[in-house]
């Protein structure tokens, strides 16, 4: 590839998207700045080890046969995949369930583990339980979020005070020492760890309390459980709540992270989040991102659209903006517009589940042209850029759902019987992909005008974005050594060029890698039909202290540039 920095605009014509008109052959200019303007965690590239009963088991279903150990295959998958934080061992059940099923010779049980009954009334087997996890998690070398039942005490099905020391019995059971001074009435969890093969803590860093306080369902238990309908009559009872938690668990460890919810329903977190006692206790608030939801029909201007009528580009330009909000320049901003209050009381955010979900729209018939799980990876890497435009606020993040066997988001796919090997699917790809390559600042990014696009149509969960959509969407990163560019080409047919201004720096290496996420030549065979992405390297040159570079139509790419 020639990389002159003039303008390539032999067979150039006008192209018009969204109103906006540039000449298709020319460069989009951006100029990068080395001027640090917020740190990024690596911990925004973690993952969720989801076991849902109600449809994706997860890690139940992912076993060597005949052991309670995930196939190997798929740990190596996931040693390649850089996870810096697991989230365990669920989102919905977590607050259905019983934790205690997760472990071997409980006091006052049978030694076995039950089959336990999620939020749904469908079994879930517990072969793969708390002991298994931690295992994985020391092979991996990851950190852990537990995530614990609060819905037990908010619509009193257990009384608050049993329901609280529960929660801390998990707590010790993972993270008190042998001989530790425990609450009253509460069993010796550490001897009973022992008993089940692991005497040392297993030193989990961050409890979750609940998940999705927000939802109608959990919401409408609470109210049919207490009585309490009223903003204010419940705010003071979830306060209650949370404070007897936090009490027991610091009962076990005070040193433990804990995460809360940022949104509770009703207005509900105002008065939560802005107590004293929480704001000094609590360090993050979780926001939860997905689109589109299940897509029965396609809208425009709030009327129904014949989704037959609707062009490949359609669907291509309306799976790749999600999810995610948008800014007025039309670049992701991940959960950035639901933060402002949490961030105002010095929280930082924890998206402790976000992924592209969609299912439901095969019946609507798009056109075969195009492949969904391609544009879901595209989608999953602008919700990236978004968190990292915003990594002085948003710290955790975790994309669902790390392994299974059915549902379309996970990030390595398994076939339980073990007779064929795991793959991965674009969404896992993606995260693997950015966990790699990139730095720990965010670097300042100027750009003339980016051709955008219009996304008119709202799908399930997912509403058109008010914002018109940016074709290219580009963040830069960098640590002591290197620069990494991410850039992101929405174009559903158009290859595009971009021209990068790197004359900020003081010296720039002429080795640069061009690391491309793209679609799979040749095509996958039938059996992975959802692993439509692949990842390439290949070397690329500077031109003094500028770059040009060809970004393939529905491509990521990430530059590895060296400073001299």
């Amino acid at each position: 590839m020639g990389l002159c920095f003039a303008l390539a605009l032999a067979v150039s014509y006008l192209l018009s998207l969204g109103g906006i008109r540039f000449q298709a052959q020319e460069a989009v200019s951006f100029t990068i700045q080395d001027e640090p303007v917020a740190q990024i965690d690596d911990r925004l590239f973690g993952h969720f080890l989801e076991r849902a009963s109600w449809g994706e088991p997860g890690p139940e279903v992912s076993l060597e046969p005949g052991t309670q150990q995930i196939q190997p295959a798929a740990v190596e998958l996931m040693r390649q995949m850089n996870i810096p934080l697991l989230r365990f061992p669920g989102g919905t059940d977590v607050d259905y369930i019983d934790w205690r099923d997760l472990i071997s010779n409980v006091p006052g049980r049978d030694p076995k583990r039950p089959v336990t009954i999620g939020y749904s009334g469908k079994k879930i087997t517990n072969q793969f339980g708390l002991d298994e996890y931690f295992q994985l998690r020391d092979q991996l070398g990851t950190e852990t979020i537990l995530v614990v039942n609060f819905l037990d005490a908010l619509s009193r099905r257990l009384p608050l005070e049993e329901a609280a020391l529960r929660v801390a019995g998990l707590v010790a059971y993972a993270n008190a020492p042998a001989g530790a001074a425990l609450p009253e009435g509460m069993p010796d969890w550490p001897a009973v760890r022992r008993e089940n093969g692991h005497a040392e803590p297993y030193r989990v860093e961050y409890i979750q309390i609940g998940n999705e306080t927000w939802l109608e369902g959990f919401r409408r238990r609470v109210r049919e459980g207490t009585g309490l309908s009223e903003p204010v009559d419940l705010a003071q009872w979830y306060l209650q709540c949370l404070k007897a938690y936090i009490q027991a668990i610091d009962a076990v460890d005070p040193s433990v992270e804990l995460i809360i919810d940022g949104t509770m329903g009703q207005g509900v977190e105002r008065t939560v989040l802005a107590d004293a006692a929480i704001r000094n206790r609590v360090k993050y608030v979780a926001f939860h991102s997905y689109a589109p939801g299940h897509v029965r029909e396609v809208k425009q201007d709030g009327e129904p659209v014949a989704s037959r009528a609707m062009a490949a580009i359609d669907w291509w330009n309306a799976w790749v903006a999600m999810p995610g909000h948008f800014s007025e320049s039309g670049v992701n901003q991940a959960v950035a517009n639901h933060t402002q209050f949490a961030q105002s009381l010095g929280y930082q955010i924890a998206v402790t589940e976000w992924n592209w979900n969609g299912w439901g729209f095969d019946e609507l018939e798009p056109p075969p042209a195009i492949d969904w799980p391609l544009a879901s990876g595209l989608g999953a890497a602008g919700f990236l850029n978004g968190m990292m435009r915003h990594g002085d606020e948003i710290a955790i993040a975790c994309q669902s759902m790390l392994v299974g066997a059915s549902w379309d988001i996970t990030s390595i796919r398994v076939d339980p019987t073990a007779q064929t090997p795991p793959y991965f699917l674009p969404q896992g790809q993606i995260t693997q992909f950015y966990s790699k390559h990139h730095g720990s600042s965010l670097l300042s990014v100027e750009s003339l005008e980016v051709p955008r696009y219009r996304q008119p149509f709202d799908m399930g969960w997912a509403r058109s974005p008010e914002a018109e959509i940016a074709l290219i969407d580009l963040v830069a990163t960098a640590d002591e050594d290197t620069v990494y560019v991410h850039i992101i080409n929405r174009s559903f047919d158009r290859d595009l060029r971009v021209a990068l201004d790197l004359s900020d720096f003081s010296a720039i290496g002429n080795a640069v890698t061009h690391h491309l996420f793209s679609e799979r030549r040749p095509a996958p065979p039938d059996s992975q039909r959802l692993s439509v992405g692949e990842i390439t390297a290949k070397p690329l040159s500077t031109q003094g202290q500028s770059l040009q570079v060809m970004l393939p139509k529905r491509s990521v790419s990430i530059l590895e540039i060296p400073r001299a």
